[in-house]
């Protein structure tokens, strides 16, 4: 992982790296505990943790206190966009599993533009011609497509440019009211894709992201076992990627 050089200092509150460090580790840890779940195992812990504390470090460079933010958010989305940029480029995923991805999230899409509604499984492993075994295997196999990257989130547009969902999240959206519109968009636009799941991806949605239960605390509640919990969950993000209208990500 490169290195990167920073002052004894850094600009919140004057504190020190090691004292940034001691407050925001629990966070860092916070966050690599979500994404680790949604991985190969062939990721480290360590390796995102160490990515998150790189994210921690930088942001504290960059960080703006003339913006109407607080240190921690702006924190939050950098230390989690590290992680995700080194699962990136870590470039885990063959071209096979890739290209099933591509698949299972177009099938989905092709077939509830078709219906008017959410496609069941069943639906969906007949369109692409295998049986419902094999079709929870790929979603199994394409857990770690079940990250959406911060570029990946669509840009807006008002009437004179366009507008980067992330860079909203992070700009003062009282100061800046084109960002303020482009969120409310981007939340309306994501509160009706999420109106849009099955009752059953709705619920994990708000067990997994909201109660923020893990995947064997969301199997007790469901009375399903966590591998089906895993699959389920998989198939509800290539669903919502769809939605959205989010590409896969390709290899660099």
């Amino acid at each position: 992982m490169t290195a990167i050089a920073y002052s004894t200092t850094l600009d919140d509150g004057s504190r020190t790296p090691e004292q940034l460090l001691e407050e925001y580790l629990p966070m860092i840890r916070y966050h690599a505990g979500q994404l680790i779940r949604r991985v190969p195992n062939s990721v480290e812990m360590d390796d995102l943790i160490d990515a998150g504390v790189l994210g921690l470090l930088d942001s504290a460079q960059r960080f703006d206190h003339s913006r109407d933010i607080q240190f921690n958010t702006f924190a939050g989305y950098r230390v989690r966009g590290a992680m995700i940029d080194y699962i990136r480029e870590f470039d885990w995923l063959p071209r096979g599993l890739r290209d099933a991805s591509k698949q299972l999230q177009g099938a989905m899409l092709e077939l509830e533009s078709s219906y008017g509604r959410p496609a069941e499984e069943s639906e969906i492993a007949a369109h692409l011609g295998i049986g419902i075994d094999e079709f929870r295997n790929r979603l199994q196999q394409v857990r770690g497509m079940a990250v959406v990257y911060f570029d990946d989130l669509p840009t807006l547009s008002d009437d004179d440019d366009s507008i980067d969902i992330l860079e909203s999240m992070q700009g003062s959206l009282e100061d800046l009211p084109e960002h303020q519109t482009a969120m409310r968009q981007f939340t309306d636009r994501l509160a009706g894709c999420i109106e849009a799941l099955p009752a059953r991806e709705r619920i994990l949605l708000t067990l997994y992201y909201f109660e923020e239960l893990n995947m064997k605390e969301i199997a007790l509640v469901l009375d399903l076992t966590e591998s089906r919990v895993s699959q389920i969950h998989s198939q509800m993000v290539l669903r919502m990627r769809g939605l959205l209208g989010l590409e896969l990500p390709e290899r660099k």
